[in-house]
C-alpha cells in the first residue's frame, strides 16, 4: 500500500502575516494615533500638529523606528494579500497577481525601512 505524503505550502506564512497585519490594523494602529495625535497637539491645536523636527525626533529613536516599520510591514501584507484573495472573487487567477501583491507589499516595506534609516542617520 502506497502512502502519499502532503505537500509542503509556504501558505501559512501568508496567513499568519495577514492575521498579525489584521491585529495591526484593528488594536495597534488606532492606539499609535491616538498617541501621535495627542503628541502633536500641544501647540494651539490648529497649526502646530506634528511638525518636520518631531517627525525626524520620532524617527531618530531606533525602538520606535522599529515598531513603525512592524507596523507598515505587517499592515501592507495584510491589504495586500487581502488585494490577492479578492482577486479570485472576481475570476482572476493568475500567479501574477500574486507577484503583484506580495512584490509591492516588499517593496513598500522596504521604501520604508530605506526613508527611516535616511531619518535615523540624518541624511534626510
Amino acid at each position: 500500500m502506497r502512502q502519499f505524503l502532503p505537500t509542503r505550502s509556504d501558505e501559512p506564512m501568508y496567513w499568519l502575516m495577514f492575521g498579525a497585519g489584521g491585529m495591526v490594523a484593528a488594536m495597534v494602529l488606532p492606539a499609535i494615533m491616538v498617541v501621535l495625535i495627542a503628541a502633536g497637539l500641544y501647540g494651539d491645536g490648529i497649526t502646530e500638529y506634528l511638525n518636520y523636527t518631531q517627525v525626524t525626533a520620532i524617527f531618530g529613536n531606533w525602538l520606535l523606528s522599529l515598531v513603525v516599520f512592524g507596523v507598515v510591514f505587517l499592515l501592507s501584507f495584510y491589504a495586500l494579500h487581502r488585494m490577492h484573495h479578492s482577486s479570485h472573487d472576481f475570476g482572476i487567477h493568475s500567479k501574477l497577481t500574486w507577484y503583484i501583491a506580495y512584490g509591492t507589499a516588499a517593496a513598500i516595506s522596504f521604501m520604508t525601512l530605506g526613508l527611516q534609516l535616511l531619518i535615523y542617520v540624518k541624511l534626510f
